[in-house]
């Protein structure tokens, strides 16, 4: 089915659409999900799948077929969708170093921990949109564009909203050191 004819459904009749939505582009949502919920039950991965194609049907009138087709859309929302569950039921987050410094002058395992801790304290200290940049960024691998789109700015914006919150960072945390 086009995707004319998909759009069309979901808004004449919300039931039939969802199932012929469901039936076109279940597996591949759920195959994107699956991916980036690789640790995750399959009872959570059938949930998050589920949840696309509800927030897909929710934010319908948002959707613009000038901008990418209804596949693109659900794998983007399948993508995201699952990094936000994975993000959820992380306890800790792994610090990329090179955000730090090029050099790290840590030396023992203790420090390390210590430092990580601090440097995630710092990024929960930074004003939004920095934060969720930061985050997104460097603990989620997104790239600028994907920032870009989920918080409506230009990529320019976050590179440079990147590059001055990681300088922040550095300057506080050389008064820590």
């Amino acid at each position: 089915m086009r995707d004319a004819e998909l759009l069309g459904l979901l808004r004449e009749n919300p039931e039939k659409g969802l199932k012929a939505l469901t039936k076109q582009y279940g597996g591949l949502v759920y195959a994107v999900v699956r991916r980036n919920l690789s640790e995750a039950s399959n009872t959570d991965i059938e949930a998050c799948a589920a949840d696309v194609f509800a927030e897909f049907y929710l934010e319908l009138d948002k959707y613009d077929p000038s901008k990418g087709s209804v596949k693109a859309w659900l794998c983007t929302m399948a993508r995201h969708n699952a990094l936000d569950a994975a993000r959820k039921t992380k306890e800790t987050l792994p610090l990329d170093e090179e955000v730090l410094s090029e050099e790290s002058s840590v030396e023992s395992e203790h420090e390390n921990a210590e430092l990580r801790r601090a440097v995630l304290s710092e990024v929960k200290n930074l004003p939004e949109p920095d934060r969720e940049i930061l985050l997104r960024k460097f603990y989620l691998g997104e790239s600028s564009k994907e920032i870009a789109a989920r918080l409506k700015m230009s990529v320019s914006n976050v590179d440079t909203r990147t590059s001055r919150a990681v300088e922040k960072l550095r300057k506080r945390l050389e008064e820590w050191r």
